[in-house]
């Protein structure tokens, strides 16, 4: 059947669908003759429980895991039961909060005291530490921010000022295999600070314009795209120097590992963003 009859068949839309085939939590086929997706009776039925275990909290990864028997339902609804027991419990001291505020005859944010409404302050942030964590400022905001961006250009040029008197009047600009390949006047080592320039006034509007994504995630990950090309400016500087005096010799080791680490961040701070927006 068509994606179009599994809408209908399951009230769920077509992009809700289409996640769970990416997430390969469901693999329909594919029709010989047009090559369009063919789903089966069992493709709708797994779509309706996945759908189902979502509504309760349960994780994709948890799904995925019963789904390939790694773990049993049994075992992830006595989990997920679990947290939903301690949610329960912090919905009813915050419920129990409430209400004894809206007991008071002038509530008001100027008179709000919180001591009055908790024993020991210190034993309420630390009870309440989660929202916190959510609210703290995430390494993707503080990557995205100009600031990060001027501070690279400006190591940039530090980085150019104070390793050129020590520079040969050749430095590498290309290496293949722990060898340089191409050689420019050492002048050079001040093309990256204005690489820096021409990524964030040059590129970064190309950058959003390819994105296509909604405004909010656009601009964040646009900027931290930026910041991370600027980077990657500095790393291929700063490996130019190091290569020079032959402290390393492969700059994709360096690349490898300054990707890793990006990517990575990139990723919880998505994450986290998510969270935060579902008031998790």
């Amino acid at each position: 059947m068509t994606i179009k009859e599994v809408e209908a068949r399951t009230g769920l839309s077509r992009s809700n669908v289409r996640y769970y085939e990416k997430e390969e939590l469901i693999a329909p086929s594919r029709n010989e003759r047009n090559g369009y997706r063919d789903y089966s009776e069992k493709d709708v039925e797994n779509i309706k429980k996945i759908a189902y275990l979502r509504t309760l909290g349960i994780s994709i990864e948890d799904i995925r895991d019963v789904i390939s028997e790694k773990k049993a339902l049994y075992e992830v609804i006595g989990h997920q039961n679990e947290i939903l027991k301690d949610q329960i419990l912090e919905f009813k001291k915050a419920k129990a909060m409430c209400e004894k505020m809206l007991n008071e005859e002038s509530l008001s944010y100027e008179k709000l005291q919180v001591e009055r409404y908790t024993e020991e302050l210190q034993d309420y942030w630390n009870e309440n530490r989660p929202v916190f964590r959510q609210d703290s400022v995430s390494f993707l905001y503080i990557w995205g921010s100009p600031l990060i961006w001027a501070a690279i250009t400006v190591l940039c040029l530090l980085v150019g000022i104070l390793s050129y008197p020590k520079l040969p009047a050749k430095i590498p600009v290309q290496w293949s295999n722990g060898e340089a390949t191409s050689l420019a006047d050492k002048k050079w080592i001040f093309i990256y600070p204005v690489v820096c320039i021409v990524i964030r006034y040059l590129l970064k509007p190309f950058i959003y314009v390819k994105l296509q994504m909604k405004k909010y995630y656009g601009e964040i990950i646009t900027e931290y795209l930026t910041n991370y090309l600027c980077f990657i400016a500095l790393s291929a500087e700063v490996f130019s120097v190091l290569f020079v005096f032959q402290v390393v010799r492969s700059i994709a080791a360096v690349l490898a590992v300054d990707t890793a680490v990006l990517l990575g961040l990139l990723a919880v701070g998505l994450i986290k963003m998510d969270l935060r927006g579902k008031g998790m």
